[in-house]
């Protein structure tokens, strides 16, 4: 995976291996929130729903990330179901904004 300084290209070289095991990383070091396991969540299901034939590991990898949250940590995996259905295929604008800052109020949603 290439590093890039833009953020909008920060997962366009990535595989989905490759986003499965920023997700592993940052759940084995109790980095993962709820907004940020569902933005990679929603990532990576949308990829291995894109791909015409993606390699049954990933499939398997995924399904593990899903168990190992369900077994671990419900609480967070509740949440995330939960976001998933009050936000399904919307995006914050934030998330596509080139400000940095981040303090954007009138942010509206895009769809996917």
């Amino acid at each position: 995976m290439n590093i890039s300084f833009n953020r909008r290209d920060l997962f366009k070289n990535s595989t989905i291996k490759d986003k499965l095991n920023l997700f592993q990383l940052l759940f084995e070091t109790k980095s993962l929130n709820a907004d940020l396991a569902l933005a990679l969540l929603k990532i990576i299901h949308q990829e291995l729903n894109d791909h015409q034939k993606p390699d049954r590991t990933v499939f398997k990898r995924y399904a593990e990330a899903i168990e190992s949250l369900r077994f671990n940590v419900p609480d967070l995996l509740q949440q995330i179901v939960d976001g998933w259905k009050a936000h399904q295929n919307v995006t914050p604008e934030e998330w596509f904004s080139d400000d940095s800052s981040g303090t954007d109020n009138n942010s509206t949603a895009h769809q996917l």
